[in-house]
């Protein structure tokens, strides 16, 4: 996965960074502002390293489904979380990933950034259609997921039922895809190393950090096809 492209989006959340915490962490709050995922459930059983397990499941329209797993690597509450995910779905162009939540008090609310990389299957078909389109897709969708969760926080329930429909999302990619830019103080997201800040947040030493070690380290080994089906790893 080239270095320079991994996704990256943040937001300064007008709440307090426990109550971000929570809503990104617990399965049925996260799907109440992200639009990307329309379900996510903890399954009982653990993968062979330990770690427990996550059924993510999207609708994509005309009753198709699209399921993928995940799980959490470390959590440091409320700091950082790290996670990877992968999908044997078909259906799905991703293979497998990894990534990392930021939670950094700002003020009075909370900076939060996710930065996250993904190889991908069908080979040079598939990396294609990624680079053309498909990683624009996942960054603009995590932007509006972000800018649901700050819209949220500002303690204005009623965005999460106007921003869930896939019309209003629909307008925005085209928008946003054709060059719009995001509005002053909405989340906003770039395809970039992970490492800047377009908000001029310089993260804590603890998180930076954090940042640091979850990207300069490649996929597990023990995940197969990392090296056929992906265009690289994750640094």
């Amino acid at each position: 996965m080239a270095r320079h492209r991994k996704i990256v989006v943040e937001a300064i959340i007008p709440a307090p960074v426990e109550m971000v915490w929570e809503r990104s962490q617990d399965p049925v709050e996260h799907v109440r502002w992200d639009i990307r995922f329309n379900d996510i459930r903890y399954r009982e059983d653990r993968d062979d390293r330990g770690f427990s397990l996550m059924d993510y499941r999207t609708r994509i329209g005309f009753g198709v489904t699209v399921a993928g797993i995940g799980r959490y690597l470390q959590n440091s509450p409320p700091h950082h979380s790290t996670f990877e995910f992968e999908s044997d779905d078909w259906k799905s162009l991703i293979t497998r990933g990894r990534g990392i939540w930021l939670y950094e008090r700002s003020g009075e609310g909370t900076y939060f950034k996710t930065v996250y990389d993904y190889g991908v299957r069908y080979g040079l078909a598939g990396r294609l259609i990624d680079y053309l389109v498909f990683r624009r897709l996942m960054q603009l969708a995590t932007e509006w997921g972000f800018e649901t969760l700050r819209l949220w926080g500002a303690g204005n329930d009623s965005f999460l039922a106007r921003r869930s429909g896939r019309l209003g999302f629909a307008r925005f990619f085209i928008a946003r895809f054709l060059g719009k830019r995001s509005a002053s103080g909405a989340a906003t997201s770039w395809l970039g190393t992970g490492q800047e800040s377009r908000m001029r947040i310089q993260p804590s030493t603890e998180v930076g950090d954090s940042l640091s070690l979850a990207y300069n380290q490649e996929l597990p080994g023990n995940l197969p096809n990392t090296r056929d089906e992906s265009s690289g790893d994750l640094a």
